[in-house]
């Protein structure tokens, strides 16, 4: 191989190099796979695939069957089939599922929401207050702020729109009546006297 072949097999690879995600697509929630993570393992798997100069090593099989099959590594477009605004400031958003399937979350299970305002990729966690039975659909509460980035972002929603989403993510589960932390034991029913 020549030395402009050599160039073009270099330059070649290095468009095939994942892009360091900037610290604005970062949503700040704690999430893992954070976009750090993700961009962590695609440099290792590129990194492993230029050494051994097999470019098949990159491919990822997709999992994704539909679109209501949520992935915590990527984003999936959703259609946005109402925008209600309840106040000034405050939007209720419906998003579109295919068929009758549901959304699958938990309760204290939220996703993030990717978006661009003025060619800056942002992302934001919101947890969707759709019933979990809820077939077809599911809703997010969104407060906008005057100087937020995503809310401008929401601000310019309209039915029809495609909004991107990955998740879920949360450990921490909602059980009906199964906490029993410190204060459960501090309470106790009084005796009853008799006078």
């Amino acid at each position: 191989m020549d030395q402009g072949e050599e160039g073009d097999e270099e330059e070649a690879w290095l468009q095939l190099r994942p892009v360091e995600p900037l610290p604005s697509q970062c949503c700040g929630s704690g999430c893992s796979p954070c976009v750090f993570d993700i961009y962590q393992r695609d440099l290792a798997r590129w990194e492993a695939a230029r050494a051994s100069k097999d470019r098949s090593l990159l491919s990822r099989e997709e999992t994704q069957s539909c679109p209501s099959k949520l992935s915590p590594e990527t984003f999936l477009a959703f259609l946005i089939s109402a925008v209600d605004r309840l106040t000034e400031d405050t939007y209720l958003v419906r998003f579109a599922l295919p068929g009758n399937s549901q959304l699958g979350l938990r309760p204290g299970q939220h996703l993030i929401l990717r978006g661009t305002v003025d060619d800056l990729e942002i992302q934001r966690a919101y947890t969707p207050i759709s019933p979990a039975n809820a077939e077809g659909y599911f809703e997010v509460l969104i407060k906008c702020y005057q100087t937020g980035l995503m809310s401008r972002y929401v601000k310019s929603w309209k039915a029809g729109d495609t909004a991107f989403w990955r998740g879920p993510f949360g450990g921490f589960f909602y059980k009906p009546n199964q906490f029993h932390g410190p204060f459960t034991r501090l309470w106790r029913p009084l005796p009853k006297y008799t006078l």
